[in-house]
């Protein structure tokens, strides 16, 4: 993606759209939200939640299933950061806080990333998957979801991150749910934890 990126810093803007492109790819594959969730983000729909090792990067989500929190993966947050520092770089101002997080040199909301998305796939020789099948954005939905299963997160609180149902999990993840269930249930050893990095920038979606 970085190539990707760099070969599109000599057409002009069109660098600017393959940043914003990779930044959302990035940021699908690792929170699971839908794509107009995402795409329809704002600043002040962003907060941070928790304490100490705990802590992590919140997006507050108008979805098809209603309003839910979405959390952020630890690697999640420096990719909403290199969002931030790139709209206050051209604006030379800290972008207002009422306004999408992905949007064009006007602010205003990118209604689509699909175009970017197909140009980077085939940049990338990524066109389709190993069955044939062309991908889409929709298939980072599908990765979020496999990887989380197969780091043994509970379907129902995934269930809950992603808004779906345990059905739905199953219906598409049903090998990788029932694996973790069976896993689960005959388990004795101790949860895993995860040291979060210190970052001495102030974010306005920070909290102290």
């Amino acid at each position: 993606m970085r190539e990707w990126v760099k070969e599109g810093l000599q057409w002009g803007s069109v660098g600017r759209d393959r940043f914003l492109s990779q930044q959302y790819v990035l940021i699908l594959a690792n929170c699971g939200a839908r794509v107009v969730e995402l795409r329809s983000l704002q600043w002040t729909e962003l907060s941070t939640q928790g304490e100490g090792d705990n802590k992590r990067l919140v997006a507050f989500v108008k979805g098809k299933t209603g309003e839910r929190e979405i959390v952020f993966q630890q690697e999640s947050e420096e990719y909403i950061k290199r969002l931030y520092d790139f709209r206050k770089d051209e604006l030379e101002m800290g972008p207002p806080t009422d306004v999408f997080v992905f949007c064009s040199s006007k602010g205003e909301v990118i209604k689509s990333f699909r175009k970017g998305f197909g140009s980077l796939l085939k940049f990338s020789d990524l066109t389709n998957d190993s069955k044939g099948n062309k991908r889409s954005l929709y298939s980072l939905r599908h990765f979020y979801a496999t990887k989380r299963l197969s780091e043994e997160v509970s379907p129902f609180l995934l269930a809950r991150q992603i808004g779906t149902s345990i059905e739905m999990l199953e219906r598409f993840h049903g090998h990788v749910v029932t694996s973790l269930v069976t896993k689960e249930v005959t388990k004795t050893k101790g949860k895993r934890t995860q040291t979060l990095q210190v970052d001495e920038t102030d974010y306005p979606f920070e909290t102290a």
